[in-house]
């Protein structure tokens, strides 16, 4: 049995450690809200509001890490920071992360299923 034929080698398990950590810095932003004990309109704003810093974030922390890896360390730090200081920012980020890796993932599956439904039936 080849490892391309069962189920661990169809995986993509950087895809899966990308959502995984999207979900968890999600969950941290969620539990600081919890323990302030308050999430009202304005923080759902502040939250939307910050999905594009997030997002120009999780895109310059990308460049930075194709183009000089060792130098990957301060947009990390940099993210670590804020993650700890503003519940909404880890929730933005965590939204960021996890629909980087969902939306074209859909996308794929939803191409996949139309070109198989596409596909001429052989009847023998």
């Amino acid at each position: 049995m080849s490892s391309e034929t069962t189920t661990a080698g169809k995986i993509e398990w950087g895809a899966l450690l990308v959502a995984g950590i999207g979900v968890g810095v999600l969950l941290l932003g969620a539990r600081g809200f919890y323990q302030r004990g308050h999430f009202g309109f304005a923080d759902a704003l502040h939250c939307g509001l910050l999905l594009i810093p997030a997002a120009a974030l999780l895109l310059l922390t990308s460049y930075v890490f194709q183009h000089a890896k060792l130098v990957v360390v301060m947009p990390v730090l940099m993210a670590a920071v804020l993650i700890r200081a503003y519940p909404a920012f880890a929730v933005a980020l965590g939204l960021a992360l996890v629909g980087a890796i969902v939306g074209p993932a859909l996308s794929d599956w939803k191409d996949a299923r139309q070109q198989r439904k596409s596909a001429p039936e052989i009847n023998l």
